[in-house]
């Protein structure tokens, strides 16, 4: 299962998580996506492109 937006192309990015004590570990962010359906297509899109969809077609 892919985990890229079928849009804008937004997929996994990469920073850490912090602790307190500031240390650093590496970790993977997902995009927050969505399965859709956007002018009678089944996709997987990301909230932002859902958002400037609806606002786009009202």
């Amino acid at each position: 299962m892919s985990r890229v937006c079928d849009i804008c192309g937004k997929g996994k990015m990469s920073g850490y998580t912090v602790s307190h004590a500031n240390n650093r570990a590496p970790r993977k962010y997902n995009a927050n996506l969505q399965d859709v359906v956007i002018d009678g297509k089944k996709v997987k899109a990301c909230t932002k492109c859902i958002r400037t969809a609806k606002k786009n077609n009202g």
